[in-house]
């Protein structure tokens, strides 16, 4: 998808919201940067629920809120609401008030917001932090190939299974599996799980403490056996890319981390659980090995 359609997209989304609209509106058309991607309606997973951001900026991690008639009866809530999201993504949205506000306050406040915005751009670029954003590089695994590494922070997210087996050095041409047996890393699995109830899977994630847990609910019978075929199979580290949609509510592949069966805390109850012990994974050219036997 180009930028111009994806952008298109994006704003789209917000036009039956009329505040919101003009604001994101103006805050994007005063940034003026094509480098920088941002998202309406970003979804954010918390412990009982989810919430859904305004406006998002995710090479930033950079949240806005926009406050409309609704929030005057539920300050108290928003309050909560923010505090709970600062332990579930690491700050508080930049919140801009357009109930209370005359049309140049609410300009103000977006202005203020775009400096901030530009600000933490800059000292990114000083860091060397920044990378702009190039919908063509982004989903590509020849991108994180090259830099050797893919990480939690830098947000990697493939289009396809495929595309997320490349990146860890294995060239298949088509593969829907679940997973796939590294073939650089010892007793790892490259792994694409669904992390919610899917048929006779149910399974959640916890970003919070960094766990996945694991469990067939077909039957006791069944989680019996597969807890005890993993329990005995030497493949208890995991390479995780969560199938996802995005806010344009394509499927994505994102990386979670690396992670490590938990045998003390795995049981017949409560299925197997994974636990992360890295945030970031190798990568490896998928174009110098021979192909490993999937599993």
């Amino acid at each position: 998808m180009s930028k111009k359609e994806y952008i298109r997209k994006q704003i789209a989304r917000t036009n039956k919201k009329d505040y919101e609209n003009y604001v994101v509106s103006r805050i994007v058309h005063l940034l003026d940067n094509l480098d920088v991607k941002f998202v309406t309606q970003q979804y954010v997973q918390k412990e009982n629920g989810y919430y859904m951001a305004d406006l998002y900026f995710p090479q930033l991690n950079y949240f806005v809120e926009i406050d409309e008639s609704h929030h005057l009866k539920q300050e108290k809530a928003d309050q909560i609401r923010d505090a709970d999201f600062q332990n579930v993504v690491g700050i508080r949205p930049r919140r801009i008030d357009v109930c209370n506000a005359t049309i140049e306050d609410i300009n103000n406040q977006c202005d203020k917001t775009v400096e901030e915005i530009e600000t933490i751009i800059d000292n990114k670029r000083t860091k060397n932090e920044f990378v702009p954003w190039d919908p063509s590089k982004e989903f590509n695994p020849d991108t994180w190939i090259k830099k050797g590494k893919i990480t939690t922070k830098d947000k990697v997210a493939f289009r396809r299974i495929v595309d997320g087996c490349k990146a860890l050095g294995l060239d298949y041409k088509g593969f829907q599996r679940a997973g796939a047996k590294h073939p650089f890393e010892q007793n790892t699995l490259i792994w694409f799980p669904k992390l919610y109830q899917n048929g006779v899977w149910e399974n959640f994630y916890d970003e919070e403490k960094g766990v996945i847990q694991e469990k067939n609910i077909e039957s006791k019978e069944k989680r019996i056996k597969h807890i005890e075929y993993h329990l005995n199979d030497p493949l208890k580290r995991r390479i995780v890319f969560a199938r996802v949609r995005d806010p344009l509510g394509f499927i994505l592949y994102r990386f979670r981390g690396v992670f490590e069966l938990d045998e003390d805390t795995s049981n017949y109850k409560d299925g197997l659980c994974w636990r992360r012990t890295s945030n970031e994974a190798k990568t490896y050219n998928y174009r110098k090995i021979e192909l490993p036997s999937l599993i």
